[in-house]
């Protein structure tokens, strides 16, 4: 009977020795990826196609949606893998304890001028207000569609035009929150992301970021203008960022982004953007661009 005993004894210890290394393995991480992203188109094609993908490859992805202001602190710091949300002149302008770097870019998300309170048949020379995004990055991108499509003109404006350029770069070129045109026809006016859509009403126009118009259900037949250059589809695509000190020193860390990354660049990816998103957003290969060395 003790030699019975003892043998169940010795076989529950041995079960329980394989069952804790199966639970340490599975919770270790080595096989998890975790993306912080915006919730339109981001979330919606990393859970609707991306998952997929790589649990093919032995991964599982855990996506989680965090406003935009966070999540390049929340990769810097460890907290996820990976981030999707932003292009690469917003990612040029984080300045956290870790540098972050795009593994690839992924689709275009055009940014339009939309009718607020007034319809498509206002006659903007006679002048007009409009309502852009306050972050240095999207409003600057305003800006060049307004300058674009003549609203705003550098000879006319002189040293009161909204823009300059400093080391290469693209700077604002007021203080405020407001820029008023010479001839003081036109206005606009920096207004928070979240806001954009609710004080739609108070501006003749309102510039958003194609996300903003999609989480905000506006009607595509209020949209006047949109960027359409090709140059920028390649230059402001959305990417996926990543710590990049670990990926040059981290084997495991790097595995995860380039699964992730070439999951990205497929082309399963590219058809989920066409039949999900109508052709509103950009997702080929003109936007899926690898800039991994």
């Amino acid at each position: 009977m003790k030699k019975i005993l003892k043998k169940i004894t010795s076989l529950v210890l041995a079960v329980g020795i394989v069952l804790s290394v199966g639970l340490f393995g599975a919770c270790s991480g080595k096989n998890v990826i975790k993306v912080c992203a915006s919730d339109v188109p981001h979330a919606e094609v990393l859970n609707g196609v991306v998952k997929d993908i790589l649990a093919e490859k032995g991964y599982k992805l855990k996506v989680k949606v965090l406003d935009w202001t966070l999540q390049n602190d929340a990769v810097a710091k460890g907290d996820f893998d990976a981030n999707y949300f932003q292009h690469i002149p917003y990612l040029s302008t984080y300045n956290g304890k870790k540098e972050l770097f795009a593994s690839c870019k992924v689709h275009y998300e055009p940014l339009g001028i939309y009718c607020g309170k007034v319809d498509k048949n206002y006659d903007a020379s006679n002048g007009a207000s409009f309502e852009i995004c306050d972050d240095e990055s999207n409003a600057i991108r305003a800006f060049e569609l307004l300058i674009y499509y003549g609203v705003i003109d550098l000879e006319a404006e002189g040293e009161n035009f909204p823009l300059k350029v400093e080391n290469e770069e693209t700077k604002l070129n007021f203080t405020g929150s407001k820029w008023t045109s010479k001839n003081e026809k036109f206005t606009v006016t920096l207004i928070a992301e979240n806001l954009l859509v609710a004080s739609m009403n108070d501006y003749d126009y309102a510039l958003l970021p194609c996300n903003t118009a999609l989480t905000g259900n506006i009607d595509s037949t209020k949209c006047v203008a949109k960027e359409d250059d090709p140059d920028q589809v390649s230059l402001k695509a959305n990417v996926i960022a990543a710590r990049k000190d670990d990926y040059n020193n981290k084997e495991a860390y790097k595995a995860k982004i380039d699964a992730l990354t070439d999951a990205m660049l497929s082309e399963k990816v590219s058809q989920f953007f066409a039949e999900k998103y109508n052709g509103v957003m950009t997702c080929d290969s003109s936007s899926q661009i690898d800039l991994r060395k």
